[in-house]
């Protein structure tokens, strides 16, 4: 018995010097007061170590977070303020049965049943099967959709006057650089935006009227206007030939010409028989036909001249009265004498010349060539 207990003294003894010399270790303070501690590599030991500046004063306890800055506070405060975009619609029960299963229904009507679907407007969310997020289309950069089409910028980004989020004094500045004094310093060819002063706008120099200016000297025109020739914004016509174009779609004709059909026509003041008006006040015959000297009347050419006759169309003679065509030369008119020249030859409409050795004879209208003996 008294062995064991002078055994278990000499055990309370080494422990107790033990734990003295582990205290005295991390306890221990440097033998000279103004010898510095040594430094130790805590990143050797932790990959994920970071200073104390980092908690910005924050006094760091064993498994605290870190304190969230203003814009994850901001993220996470809009979140949360965001409609769950749940909706709800009537389909037919019997779309909702699984193999070996009566669905019941419970909707409005028999046979029908309420289900919850994504709003108009917003998606399902790929990761929470019973939450939908509405839908930006440009999908709202540098700002959070909290609303179909409807983005709202994070802290240090500012709406411009296209709808879109971009970065502002301190942390940048959209199309500029931020300098030293918190103001917006525009990159060439960009200007100060006027009402908030925060972000940098392109300049057009000429303008950008019927559109909006979307980089230096470019303009993105409006529907029914086009990029000139100039850079500038001007109305679009499908067809203005001969006029100008004053308004998207409209036409306005020169002066000297009409609106026709939608396209603007010459006009011959003095008018153009049996031609077109190829300018203003200038009348054009078609082919086979040729302008008279008053200049508003095209009439038919005959290359050979009608005998007797009249050109009245072209190359075919129509002759005058008592005259008849010549069957041999179309373009000859030929005295005509319906009852005939015996004896003689018809010299002229309805009258007679008689043959040498004849003589005319009878009562005068119905004369005829008798022997002269």
């Amino acid at each position: 018995m008294k062995l064991f207990l002078l055994l278990c003294a000499l055990c309370a003894l080494f422990c107790g010097s033990l734990a003295q010399i582990k205290t005295g270790i991390k306890t221990r303070q440097p033998s000279n007061p103004n010898q510095e501690y040594e430094q130790v590599n805590y990143e050797r030991y932790n990959g994920n170590f970071k200073p104390a500046e980092y908690y910005q004063g924050e006094v760091f306890t064993p498994h605290a977070k870190a304190p969230l800055d203003a814009t994850a506070e901001f993220i996470n405060k809009t979140r949360a303020g965001i409609a769950s975009g749940i909706c709800f619609k009537e389909v037919p029960t019997s779309s909702l049965a699984k193999s070996g299963q009566v669905p019941v229904s419970n909707g409005t009507s028999p046979g029908m049943s309420t289900v919850q679907v994504c709003c108009e407007g917003y998606e399902r969310n790929p990761h929470i099967f019973k939450r939908c997020d509405p839908i930006c289309e440009d999908d709202c950069p540098n700002g959070i959709c909290t609303a179909p089409n409807q983005c709202v910028c994070i802290p240090g980004h500012l709406r411009n006057a296209a709808g879109k989020c971009v970065t502002t004094c301190p942390i940048g500045c959209d199309n500029g650089i931020c300098a030293d004094n918190g103001q917006c310093q525009c990159k060439p060819g960009f200007m100060l935006e006027p009402r908030e002063g925060k972000y940098c706008l392109p300049v057009c120099e000429k303008g950008c009227q019927f559109g909006k200016c979307v980089g230096p000297n470019q303009c993105a025109c409006d529907k029914g206007y086009r990029v000139s020739a100039a850079g500038t914004c001007e109305p679009e016509c499908e067809r203005c030939e001969n006029g100008r174009c004053t308004a998207p779609g409209v036409c306005s004709c020169n002066v000297g010409y009409t609106a026709m059909g939608g396209v603007c026509e010459p006009v011959c003041s003095l008018g153009c028989d049996h031609g077109f008006c190829s300018a203003p006040d200038t009348c054009s015959c078609p082919p086979g036909s040729e302008l008279d000297r008053s200049g508003i009347k095209c009439n038919p050419r005959c290359e050979v001249p009608c005998v007797n006759g009249v050109c009245a169309s072209p190359n075919k003679c129509d002759c005058e009265p008592g005259y008849i065509r010549d069957e041999k030369q179309p373009h000859m008119c030929v005295p005509h004498c319906p009852q005939g020249c015996p004896n003689g030859y018809c010299s002229a409409p309805n009258f007679c010349a008689c043959n040498p050795g004849f003589i005319k004879s009878g009562v005068k209208g119905r004369h005829f060539c008798n022997p002269s003996n």
